[in-house]
């Protein structure tokens, strides 16, 4: 049984808060196809130009030809330093890690410096002491930082016991607080004084360089990645927490020696992080979360080969005032991450991109109202569709899906392309996929199978259009009619008995089965209805359900054909040796009851009313005046504009005392057979001369109408009318109404 409150609309508001309650359960797959939409956005985009402000020396793969392979001797990484320190770079991030002691000895060096100093007189032990100490290259590397006074090291930081052991890192001490002291934030505000950060993300060991090399840098920041679960780097904390202790990050601490600046971060206990650099407010995450807007793929920023600045190739003014990064970016060095652009980017070029990002304030943020938009877009969308359901289609729904969907996308992609917003993609079309998909599918569980009922049911006796009109608002089909003005349709095959005692039963039937096809046809063609078919009669009505003016002229042209139709079959059945047919048809217009009669389980839309009845009564009456086609003059002063017809009489039928003037339907405006034309005017004089009970007069009208055509029915009825009261005249109060004495 179908829910009476079911509908598209209920339906479509039902699925828009099942889309809301899914789209609050943050489900990983959602996740990951909105992680993709946004690669394919930020692909989409194209790549974008770099300003001239970060430089990376790289360690590639034609440094690693010339200087040997990696790790290189920690004085040659000193002589790079020094060159980045002459050369006047604002600031050197050195984007290594550095966690064990250099084996390498420099012979030359140890060499030169013996020739120039006097060992005589010194024993083992002071020798073998001076000796380290002028052969220590991690004393010497550390030298060239501290000489620089502008370089940042980094450090790679663990956030869960389980990482730090598979790396056998030992858990975060207070040894290495203590060295990573330089490295905390300088401004650090807590709204709560009590506030334990537990929402960051956590630091539980550290990967450090050597003790000799944190304490040489102006200051240390992390440069350890987090990946979002399909391997892509998206995002990077800019605050992670040991204890109640803030850490920035590794670009963070580099754009606060170029700038010399202060970074600050302040935290409330409503996870509301705010991190700046200067009057710079850097967007992020409520875990801390800092959004990078890539620029491209690998070599998006000036790469200078790392061995062309130690050798001198590199010349001092592509290094001077820039923010000099240095990193691998040979594929063989394991330092690369899959990024929206590429999936092997290097880690110096991804700090790079964070710190161009904070530079130019060229941000991209997902704020908190971008949460709300999309529950109000999957709300409305869905609401609008099911609204839309109840007056389109299903094509029609689809196609404002299509511009819904659309026009969200692109309204999504300038979001991310003008305003830096990342609106989410996937679940909101989503949701508007399920809200249509659902909506279709109760339409064709329950309206498509009601539609397909009705056009099965009334297809065979109503005209397309009226079957496509019940099928938009089956409502029609309710138990009960209304009062309209329409025009009734009778029509009865004469002597139809005789001819079927000629035939037999399945030759009758296939007869009869031509003749109402086609006189059926031409009733749909003028979209009539097909009331019901009684035996040879036909029982139709024109102007209900759909409503039209002209009803009355489309009853007489639709005649009019299915008389001509007639004759062009009683020439075929007259070839085949079959019976010939001839149609008596009665026509009248007025005020009618039509709608579905019946009861609630069989129901028909049918007519009923005196006017049906009076049509009825005319198709009888043609037997009076040997006619085939009669209309009412409530059906001849609508149509006469559009037809030709003569005067019969006045009558009355049976049951009825009002006296109605009928007509024969002769044809189309203009349109009329030669033999009518040549004697209606004798036919129209004499029944002027009969209403005046000039009866002589009449006779020799007729008469000479019947030398003309002696088969015109109507003139032969008044002839001998005419004659009759010739002999025996009406009473004195006649009033030249002729009462019809049989139905």
């Amino acid at each position: 049984m179908k829910i009476r409150w079911l509908n598209a609309f209920t339906v479509s508001v039902l699925i828009s808060l099942g889309s809301l309650y899914i789209y609050s359960l943050d489900l990983t797959f959602f996740k990951l196809l909105e992680l993709k939409a946004y690669d394919f956005k930020m692909s989409l985009r194209g790549t974008r130009s770099v300003s001239n402000q970060v430089v990376i020396v790289a360690i590639d793969e034609h440094s690693l030809k010339r200087e040997g392979r990696w790790p290189w001797p920690r004085t040659r990484l000193a002589k790079l330093v020094d060159k980045l320190t002459e050369s006047g770079a604002a600031v050197i991030g050195l984007d290594l890690l550095f966690p064990e002691k250099d084996i390498y000895i420099p012979f030359d060096e140890v060499m030169s410096e013996i020739e120039k100093k006097d060992l005589t007189g010194m024993d083992r032990r002071k020798l073998a002491s001076w000796l380290k100490q002028v052969g220590d290259s991690d004393a010497k590397f550390a030298a060239a930082i501290r000489r620089s006074e502008r370089t940042v090291l980094g450090y790679f930081v663990y956030t869960t016991a389980e990482q730090a052991a598979k790396d056998s890192v030992k858990m975060m001490g207070p040894g290495e607080l203590e060295l990573l002291d330089s490295s905390q934030y300088s401004m650090v505000q807590f709204s709560d004084k009590s506030l334990n950060p537990d929402f960051l993300h956590p630091i539980v060991a550290v990967g450090l360089s050597l003790p000799s090399l944190m304490d040489a840098a102006n200051s240390t920041g992390y440069f350890s990645f987090m990946p979002d679960p399909d391997g892509v780097l998206r995002f990077v904390p800019m605050v992670q927490a040991h204890n109640k202790v803030l850490f920035p990050p590794f670009s963070l601490q580099i754009l606060k020696e170029a700038t010399r600046v202060n970074s600050t971060v302040r935290v409330s206990p409503d996870h509301v992080v705010e991190i700046l650099l200067g009057d710079i407010a850097i967007p992020v995450t409520e875990t801390g979360d800092f959004l990078i807007n890539y620029y491209g793929p690998s070599l998006t920023f000036t790469n200078l080969s790392a061995s062309d600045v130690i050798d001198g190739t590199v010349k001092p003014e592509q290094l001077k005032n820039k923010i000099v990064m240095v990193g691998a970016t040979a594929i063989a060095l394991p330092d690369l991450h899959s990024t929206p652009y590429d999936p092997l980017v290097p880690g110096v070029e991804v700090h790079a991109t964070i710190i161009e990002n904070i530079l130019n304030r060229d941000f991209l943020q997902r704020p908190p109202w971008i949460r709300l938009l999309s529950m109000m877009v999957i709300l409305g969308a869905g609401l609008l569709l099911g609204l839309a359901s109840l007056y389109f289609k299903a094509v029609g729904t689809a196609v404002l899906l299509g511009v819904g969907v659309g026009g969200y996308l692109v309204a999504d992609y300038i979001f991310f392309t003008q305003q830096g917003l990342w609106v989410h993609t996937v679940y909101p079309v989503f949701s508007q996929l399920l809200v249509y998909s659902g909506i279709t599918l109760y339409r064709f569980t329950f309206e498509e199978r009601e539609k397909r009922f009705i056009k099965g049911a009334f297809s065979q006796y109503l005209a397309p259009t009226v079957v496509n009109r019940l099928v938009e608002n089956p409502k029609l089909l309710k138990l009960g009619g209304e009062r309209k003005v329409l025009t009734a349709f009778f029509s009865d095959v004469a002597g139809f008995s005789t001819i079927a005692e000629k035939l037999e039963a399945e030759e009758l039937v296939d007869l009869l089965n031509v003749y109402l096809t086609d006189m059926a046809e031409i009733i749909m063609k003028y979209e009539g209805t097909v009331d019901k078919y009684e035996g040879d009669a036909i029982i139709a009505f024109f102007g209900a359900p759909i409503d039209f003016e002209d009803h009355a002229t489309r009853t007489c042209l639709a005649a009019l054909d299915m008389q001509n139709r007639l004759a062009e079959l009683r020439e075929v059945w007259k070839k085949e040796g079959l019976p010939e047919m001839f149609m008596r048809i009665g026509i009248n217009t007025g005020q009618m009851v039509v709608g579905n009669m019946g009861s609630t389980n069989r129901m028909d839309y049918t007519m009923m009313g005196d006017s049906v009845n009076l049509a009825a009564r005319l198709e009888g009456v043609n037997k009076q005046y040997q006619t085939y086609t009669m209309v009412s003059e409530f059906t001849y002063e609508l149509a006469k504009n559009d037809i030709e017809a003569r005067e019969l009489d006045s009558i009355r039928v049976v049951g009825k005392q009002e006296p109605i003037t009928i007509y024969e339907l002769l044809g189309r405006k203009g349109e009329m057979e030669d033999s009518i034309r040549l004697i209606l005017p004798h036919f129209q004089e004499g029944l002027k001369h009969y209403k005046n009970q000039r009866w002589e007069e009449a006779i020799d009208s007729f008469e000479r109408a019947l030398n003309l055509y002696e088969d015109d029915g109507p003139s032969l009825t008044y002839f001998d009318r005419c004659i009759t009261f010739q002999n025996r005249p009406p009473p004195s109060d006649w009033d030249g109404v002729f009462a019809m004495r049989t139905k």
